[in-house]
């Protein structure tokens, strides 16, 4: 004990150490000492390295020394912590594996066979990432580091508040630089969970602007929230995943709470829009909790790539790009290694990043990232920005929509993140510029980074981008409102304040951003699985798909002149019933949290329609008495839940998590009192009736009027909302992220790279919104399960006209498809589709 008290835990010591590959043990690499076999001791030689680091320090060097350890066991380039519990996790992986073998429950492990020519199948970048000759990443259109520090310094200094969180990320995702402002509470820059948490308010903002964007349209994070309206808690926003009161642990999601379910927002008896739930994406880690669901347990387990790829099938362009994952700031620094994402932010203040250059003596602009502010207040929740106000303390009246999404600290974070970004000017169409001359003459220059202005309408309906919809109180456009908000608060000689802090375990402050490939992320692969999906299955599904996307038309997406009419760039993603990944594939420009999502929505029906599989937490209980009472296939006999092996979509599950069944309906007014920890259907069953069976409204502890606590400050545990056996696949979704429903996974999966079982290896979460089918492969005359195919790009029903023609010849046999059955009097959908899809 005395050892540990005179050598404590140290990563500081190795900043600026960036290590090279032969620190990584290719052939086992939980064998850290080299001697053939991975034991507790290579575990302990990573913690001694890190005590020992002032006298045996790694010097960057062209190979690895004699007998020096293999201590880069995660292989990200840095020794952190991190390896040591990577030895822990595969040590606990075997054992686990011996167990079942010994008890007969193992089965052969099993992995897809990568293509003998992977050269056929490649992965490329666009000519904007590269130079003149086409070889090399280009540094004219790529964010470098001494233009991050310039951001957080023009945001910082866009208004006189010092109490900002300002984060900049590249189209990737990956954290260039933080700024924390001098006036950022005291108890969050002195504790590390604390920072971490509220640092990743702000990525969530920069990341959701770099994600949702393209070269072809500005998608900021108000966009998102105007075209999810998603139910967002208040359960769900004031939590964190390091909380150490179970009261407040939670996934902190960085939204405005409401009902949502309304489009145009907050128009009665109108339909649920596009991407319900999208706050849940963009949460998987490298690191991923096991069974329990908790992060730094013994069970918890590794990925060498995302969605657990086999390397094999990666190509060359793509291999750095699928070692990346949206991680926490705290996972990445190694600072809080408990943390988790907060996922997609849908409070105004995330920006996309567009850099101007050169190209061919043609004047060009390419998205390179985000820039996201937040004001974290005194806790990192995200009510503080919103100036949440609980109804009780109003009267029984809760806020709008409007008034959350446009309080002074949400539009002050969206102003310093337009003012940071428009260095060059608020560009587009004659009628979208705006002259921030202004503006320019007072901040740090940076003339070669744009804004872009324009207009996107989704159903006739324009969409927010920079600055919120005319009103009656502000009758003039969005932008207009946001920079007069804005030029109210800037100084006359504005200066920034705060601190820029590390990026990355070695120390870095500011990073250069990186470019995103396009092609074959994933090769086509043969499933492991009998009779299971081919490659040349999987090839002619996504060939199929891309033909199709390139005559659709774009809901999110505009044309070089930025006008409509573009034709969509999409995602595409096969997985087999194992949830192995048999193909990937971007399109150029394609949207980059369409990635996480196709490869979420091939799993998550290939999980759905396995009636094997199927947990019965997860079945349509429509009274949620319990009991799966009547199928029904006619109006008439109001079905209560459907048999397994039904074939569901991800539209399917975007209509049954909805805040109300069916969508467009209301709840009608009700007396009675809420009882804080009873279900909904027990103690209103009419109400609950009108609420999706997915959704959370219908869990105990929220008010299905407001989606506020019932008890302001007393919401139930978090072991309530991480119960795998409640009614509400969507909450569990948001509180145990990365999990396929509540699907136990199977036990031939392998952790690639280890050949070690690992059942939950193939997840990462669950999508409510379309774009998506089962697939089938003839067999015995009949079809059988082979899998699932998932689509994600420029809108959600283009989603599914492009998937329409890609299942062609692999969809489920009609009989099974669910739009053949009545739940709770109303038939569900499967797929939906435009008039004219077409350009």
């Amino acid at each position: 004990m005395s050892y540990w008290r005179k050598r404590p835990l140290r990563v500081e010591t190795l900043e600026n150490r960036r290590l090279l590959a032969s620190w990584h043990n290719e052939l086992l690499p939980a064998d850290v000492n080299g001697d053939s076999t991975a034991t507790p001791l290579d575990a302990l030689v990573v913690l001694t390295s890190l005590g020992n680091a002032r006298t045996s320090s790694i010097d960057a060097r062209d190979e690895r020394p004699p007998f020096a350890p293999f201590l880069d066991v995660d292989k990200d380039g840095d020794v952190t912590a991190q390896d040591a519990l990577g030895v822990l996790n595969f040590l606990s992986a075997i054992a686990g594996s011996e167990l079942m073998a010994a008890e007969g429950m193992m089965q052969p492990l099993q992995s897809p066979t990568p293509p003998a020519d992977l050269s056929l199948f490649p992965a490329v970048f666009d000519e904007l990432d590269l130079t003149a000759d086409g070889l090399m990443i280009s540094a004219d259109s790529q964010m470098t580091a001494a233009e991050v520090e310039i951001l957080l310094d023009r945001a910082s200094a866009a208004t006189p508040s010092r109490d900002a969180i300002i984060a900049v990320v590249d189209r990737a995702g990956r954290i260039l630089g933080v700024r924390v402002e001098a006036d950022v509470a005291a108890e969050l820059q002195g504790n590390a969970d604390k920072l971490a948490f509220a640092i990743d308010g702000a990525v969530a903002k920069a990341r959701t602007a770099a994600f949702f964007s393209s070269n072809a349209a500005p998608l900021t994070s108000r966009t998102v929230r105007f075209i999810s309206q998603s139910t967002v808690t208040q359960r769900e926003v004031e939590s964190s995943p390091v909380h150490t009161d179970a009261r407040f642990r939670g996934p902190g999601f960085v939204a405005p709470i409401g009902v949502g379910g309304q489009f145009p927002p907050e128009i009665p008896f109108t339909p649920q829009v596009d991407l319900l739930g999208i706050e849940r994406q963009s949460r998987d880690s490298r690191v991923h909790a096991g069974a329990d669901g908790v992060l730094q347990t013994a069970d918890d387990f590794t990925l060498a790539k995302r969605f657990n790829a086999v390397e094999g099938a990666i190509p060359d362009n793509a291999k750095s790009f699928m070692g990346v994952w949206p991680e926490s700031y705290g996972v990445i620094t190694a600072t809080s290694l408990r943390s988790q994402s907060r996922g997609v932010a849908t409070l105004p203040g995330g920006v996309p990043l567009y850099k101007t250059f050169l190209l061919g003596g043609e004047s060009k602009f390419n998205l390179v990232g985000g820039i996201g502010v937040f004001f974290p207040g005194e806790d990192g929740f995200a009510t503080h920005e919103q100036g949440f106000v609980h109804a009780s303390q109003r009267g029984g009246v809760a806020q709008s929509e409007r008034e959350r999404t446009n309080a002074n600290k949400v539009l002050e974070a969206e102003f310093m993140a337009v003012a940071a970004s428009a260095g060059g000017g608020i560009e587009g169409r004659p009628e979208f510029i705006r002259n921030v001359s202004d503006l320019n003459a007072k901040l740090p220059p940076l003339p070669n980074f744009i804004a872009l202005n324009g207009r996107i309408d989704l159903v006739g309906i324009t969409l927010e981008i920079l600055g919120p919809t005319p009103s009656p109180q502000f009758p003039v456009p969005g932008i207009d409102r946001l920079l007069a908000f804005g030029r109210s608060l800037i100084a006359a000689n504005p200066a920034s304040s705060g601190n820029d802090v590390k990026v990355n375990p070695g120390g870095d402050l500011h990073l250069a951003g990186t470019p995103v490939p396009h092609g074959w992320l994933v090769a086509p692969q043969d499933s492991a699985i009998p009779g299971g999906l081919t490659a040349q299955d999987v090839q002619l599904m996504i060939d199929a798909g891309v033909q199709q996307a390139n005559a659709t038309r774009a809901a999110i997406r505009l044309k070089a002149d930025l006008r409509p009419g573009a034709t969509t760039r999409m995602v595409l993603a096969v997985a087999d019933t194992h949830g192995n990944v048999l193909g990937l594939y971007r399109m150029p420009d394609a949207t980059i949290f369409s990635i996480d999502v196709a490869v979420a929505k091939a799993r998550n029906t290939a999980y759905y329609a396995d009636a094997n599989a199927l947990v019965a937490a997860d079945r349509v209980d429509f009274n949620d008495d319990g009991i799966f009472g009547p199928v029904s296939t006619a109006f008439g006999q109001s079905g209560d839940t459907l048999a397994p092996g039904t074939a569901l979509t991800n539209r399917t599950f975007r209509f049954l998590a909805g805040p109300r069944f069916p969508t467009g309906v209301e709840l009608p007014r009700s007396t009675a009192a809420l009882q804080p920890a009873t279900p909904l259907c027990d103690q209103q069953p009419t109400i609950c009736s009108l609420v999706g069976p997915f959704s959370g409204l219908r869990l105990p502890g929220i008010n299905p009027y407001t989606a506020e606590n019932v008890i302001n400050n007393n919401p139930l545990a978090f072991e309530i909302y991480a119960d795998p056996n409640h009614s509400s696949p969507m909450f569990y979704d948001a509180f145990v992220r990365s999990r396929n429903f509540r699907d136990q996974g199977d036990h031939e999966v392998t952790l690639q790279g280890l050949n070690v079982s690992q059942p939950l290896a193939n997840q990462n979460g669950i999508v409510f919104f379309p774009g998506s089918t089962p697939v089938y492969v003839s067999s015995g005359g009949g079809k059988v399960l082979g899998g699932g195919l998932g689509v994600s790009g420029d809108g959600v029903d283009q989603d599914d006209v492009v998937t329409v023609a890609s299942q062609q010849g692999f969809e489920p046999p009609t009989a099974n498809r669910v739009d053949q059955f009545i739940v709770g009097d109303v038939r569900l959908p499967f797929q939906k589709f435009n008039r004219n899809p077409l350009v």
